[in-house]
């Protein structure tokens, strides 16, 4: 039975290995000559335009352009591809036992990498046992099956950012939740204060609660006790791409079926309500408490200031109506009865069934 090649079919292929000893090569120089060999007749079957070979090959237009100024300078034998390195490599330095001893150890102490292993075997470097725990697969990533944990469950490489659409419909309490927060220093030491927003669009309530941590774990709270005031359950919330709305606030809005949307990057005006609450607060909080004494007494104090401010307040978006009185005039005045309710049900303490 005849045997062919596997290069039979590619002009040039068999030029190219009449000038060398063909047995001399190895199957990776073949298939890369072979792979250098169809690029260029490609190329110039279809003419020769380089962009067009680039993309048929997936590959890189200044690879092309390199084969092409191979051929031309060194002719057709310079695409044979010569592996670098040294000829005769060094082997390993470590006996059976000692490579044994080191597969123990390693079993023995799974979180402990080459450096610290070297103890055990003063007479080698950190390289040799480095390089045969490589080679056995037993690097501390391996061997650790929590290496690639990460401390918080959402990762923010891996949530995928779904932006609001223009118009999305917005006609009850928690349809839509906006959040932000602000960083405040104070003090002559500059000492950092943070201050987590939300508030429905619906109804434009709002709350407030001011922390010494910047975390996800308030943010999460902050969620929670926005969906306890509005004594509803909340469907979307649209926030910026801070890492405290990632992470644990990321968890609870996928654990309660919450979409989160998030706005565009360095893009403030994608959340205008929540941008105009934080003025809100600095205008309106900031100058009326002292935010140099205790965490505690402050949010004491933004308390009574939120009371008023949905209570009482009228607000220029609302016809000069607080937020409150559109609250029942949206939910419960539908839900209970055409006269509505009275303001001082707000402060029920169970949730509407």
């Amino acid at each position: 039975m005849r045997l062919y090649h596997p290069t039979k079919g590619i002009k040039g292929i068999r030029s190219v290995l009449n000038q060398f000893n063909e047995a001399l090569l190895s199957e990776w120089q073949r298939s890369v000559l072979r792979e250098r060999l169809l690029i260029l007749n490609w190329y110039d079957r279809n003419g020769r335009n380089q962009v067009k070979t680039a993309i048929e090959f997936e590959t890189s237009r200044s690879h092309v352009q390199r084969l092409l100024n191979i051929r031309l300078t060194e002719g057709l034998g310079g695409l044979i591809p010569i592996r670098t390195g040294p000829k005769n490599k060094r082997g390993t330095e470590l006996t059976s036992d000692e490579k044994h001893e080191i597969e123990r150890y390693a079993s023995w102490f799974p979180d402990w990498e080459h450096k610290k292993l070297r103890i055990f075997f003063p007479q080698h470097s950190a390289s040799t046992i480095y390089r045969y725990l490589s080679y056995k697969g037993l690097l501390v990533k391996k061997r650790c099956p929590g290496f690639h944990k990460k401390p918080t469950p959402r990762s923010a490489w891996k949530i995928k950012r779904i932006r609001l659409p223009d118009e999305y419909p917005v006609k009850k309490p928690g349809d839509l939740v906006v959040l932000d927060s602000i960083i405040e220093f104070i003090g002559p030491n500059f000492k950092k204060l943070y201050f987590i927003c939300c508030t429905d669009i619906a109804t434009r309530i709002s709350i407030a609660v001011a922390t010494n941590k910047h975390s996800s774990v308030g943010a999460r709270e902050v969620l929670q006790k926005m969906s306890y005031v509005l004594q509803t359950k909340i469907d979307a919330v649209l926030t910026d791409n801070g890492s405290e709305f990632l992470a644990y606030f990321q968890k609870a809005c996928e654990d309660e079926k919450i979409t989160h949307f998030f706005s565009r990057p360095r893009t403030p005006k994608d959340n205008p309500v929540a941008e105009r609450f934080n003025k809100s607060l600095q205008q309106g909080f900031y100058w009326r408490c002292d935010l140099t004494q205790p965490i505690q007494m402050i949010n004491e104090a933004l308390a009574d200031w939120l009371i008023e401010f949905n209570t009482i307040r009228p607000h220029e978006s609302l016809s000069m109506r607080p937020p409150a009185a559109v609250y029942f005039s949206l939910f419960y005045r539908h839900r209970h009865s055409s006269k509505g309710v009275h303001l001082k049900l707000w402060n029920r303490t169970s949730p509407v069934i």
